[in-house]
């Protein structure tokens, strides 16, 4: 037990290493460096798997129709021509911020848009001719594949045309600038804003359809592509128009799958590989605190300005918070228990603690401590709190009337708002007594009375449950399974014995399928492509780039999805 105990203390050190030399947005990314050689000094002398096979691998399944999959992953002219596609889309700086304008209201905000939308009717001609496009609220686009057979759910593949902006003080910083979709031959890189988030998926998914109508493919399934054009900001505009436009047509859980933007693939040991699509998502409140009180000049100020009392506030909501909680139904486990039977480089305590989870409570209760000591993976497993944005006071000599401060709360998988908004509630209860101040909520429903020194008021400004969680076991799961399997185990790495592992993952933000929920029981948040932990820290950042080898399976993957669900899809 001593021996155990130093082996854990001396893993959560390196764990700390790793930590600081990272910055990983994605955690089945993270995993890479979790499992790499910094751990390798820990691990058992003999690998031992899991007896249980408890993340076996899925039968590959081969698509009845394949014309193209081989000219897509390895045809070099292909390729070339793939590099010009991707790379102009990147030169139109469809670009949102955080608030963006109705575009009935303000429709030459967009007007980059429509200049993809000419340029992906001019690449793309095939689609153009033979699916139907609607422009949902101006923007937004609606491609339908119209299937043979009306009796079978449609198809959804999601992605956004927008992008975030660049800080033109970094400008000087970018390896290539940003919007010009620069191609880096020497390491077979495509350049610029947007570039892996997400105008490789929105270009993959033409690509793919451009070629299966090439091929000459006529769908039983009728196959939907649906692009928002202000993810970035929320969907407010683009995705939330788009979903019930869809639903209008198709009814409330009327399609049979929706794949957007996510995870892909890692490799966690020499020759292996998991992909971890994501089937959950954390909810998220927006939490505005206001404190009222009264003016004044500052030379005569109380005992605590607004700005003080809301300092306390902050104080305490950061220090109190949410409690950590690992369950073996959080989609992470799914990644970790996969990792923990087919790693050989896991740090052993880890992989042990993994393992035991499934049957021991204290074991469950040592993973959830062992994850909270890893900060990019620790915050999958509770609630969070970030103190945003605050205002208050307008002069150096005018005591401030009124103080407020945002509060962005991401909720743990088995929390709701309103058991986060308590909780912040407490808090402030704390600081009301001590201080002299009355609670209230939404400015309507009195918590505590009023004084005479004011009041402080919580309010929710935007929020969402926590996604539903799609399955992942049974048919739909079992064939996209399926797909990822053959992909990847037979066509990118024919050349090289790979074996590939498909299990649940889990990272903290929100897509814009939060608007698709009613569409289907069958969400997931992935991307074929292997995923590079250097290329993830670059998202939404400097240098933001994307390898070519991971776009062109991006392509094969929604060619091969897109003819198994049509030939194995109930």
């Amino acid at each position: 037990m001593e021996k155990e105990t130093v082996t854990r203390t001396k893993s959560k050190g390196i764990l700390r290493k790793i930590v600081r030399r990272t910055m990983v947005l994605s955690t089945v990314v993270y995993l890479v460096y979790l499992f790499s050689s910094h751990l390798s000094q820990k691990t058992d002398s003999v690998f031992t798997p899991l007896t249980s096979d408890s993340c076996p691998s899925t039968e590959p399944l081969v698509p009845a129709f394949n014309h193209s999959l081989d000219t897509i992953l390895h045809d070099p002219v292909y390729k070339r021509l793939s590099i010009k596609r991707l790379s102009d889309s990147v030169k139109i700086p469809t670009v949102v911020q955080d608030t963006n304008p109705d575009p009935k209201e303000d429709i030459d905000f967009y007007k980059h848009f429509f200049e993809l939308h000419d340029y992906l009717k001019e690449t793309f001609p095939r689609v153009h001719e033979h699916l139907k496009l609607e422009k949902v609220n101006e923007v937004g686009l609606l491609y339908t594949w119209e299937g043979s057979d009306e009796s079978l759910k449609p198809l959804l593949f999601m992605a956004h045309q927008d992008v975030v902006p660049v800080n033109n003080e970094t400008l000087d910083q970018w390896t290539f600038p940003p919007f010009e979709g620069q191609y880096d031959s020497e390491n077979d890189f495509v350049w610029g804003r947007g570039s892996n988030d997400c105008k490789n998926l929105l270009i993959a998914q033409f690509e793919a359809v451009e070629k299966l109508l090439e091929d000459g493919f006529k769908p039983k399934r009728t196959v939907l592509f649906s692009h928002g054009f202000d993810e970035e900001a929320g969907g407010e505009w683009g995705a939330f128009y788009l979903a019930k436009h869809i639903e209008k047509k198709y009814g409330k859980d009327g399609i049979y799958a929706i794949i957007d933007e996510g995870e892909g693939l890692v490799e966690i040991d020499q020759n292996t590989y998991i992909a971890a699509p994501i089937n959950a998502e954390k909810g998220y409140v927006d939490v505005l605190v206001t404190v009222n009180g009264k003016g004044g000049h500052s030379s005569v100020p109380p005992d605590h300005t607004t700005i003080g009392v809301a300092a306390k506030l902050i104080s305490l909501l950061e220090f109190y918070t949410s409690p950590f909680q690992m369950t073996l139904d959080n989609p992470l486990y799914g990644t970790l228990n996969c990792a923990a039977e087919h790693s050989t480089k896991m740090d052993s305590a880890f992989r042990r603690t993994i393992r035991a989870a499934k049957k021991c409570k204290f074991a469950l209760w040592r993973l959830t401590k062992m994850i909270s000591e890893i900060p990019m993976m620790r915050d999958l497993i509770r609630t969070t709190t970030a103190v945003d944005i605050i205002n208050g006071g307008v002069k150096a000599n005018a005591l401030p009337e009124t103080t407020s401060f945002l509060v962005n709360h991401r909720i743990d998988l088995h929390s709701t708002i309103e058991d986060t908004v308590q909780k912040d509630i407490r808090q402030i209860l704390k600081v009301a007594k001590k201080f002299g101040y009355g609670v209230t909520r939404e400015n309507k429903e009195v918590i505590l009375e009023k004084t005479t020194l004011g009041y402080i008021d919580i309010s929710i400004r935007k929020g969402l449950e926590p996604a539903p969680r799609s399955p992942s076991s049974g048919a739909e799961w079992d064939l996209l399974a399926g797909t990822v399997t053959d992909l990847f185990q037979n066509r990118v790495f024919k050349e090289q014995q790979s074996s590939v592992y498909v299990t649940t993952g889990l990272f903290s933000g929100n897509t814009d399928t939060k608007h698709y929920w009613s569409l289907s029981n069958n969400i997931y948040r992935f991307i074929g492509s292997i995923i590079d932990p250097k290329l993830a820290e670059t998202l939404h950042s400097i240098n933001e780039h994307v390898d070519m080898p991971g776009h062109l399976s991006a392509i094969g993957f929604i060619y091969e999805y897109i003819l198994n669900v049509d030939h194995y899809g109930n």
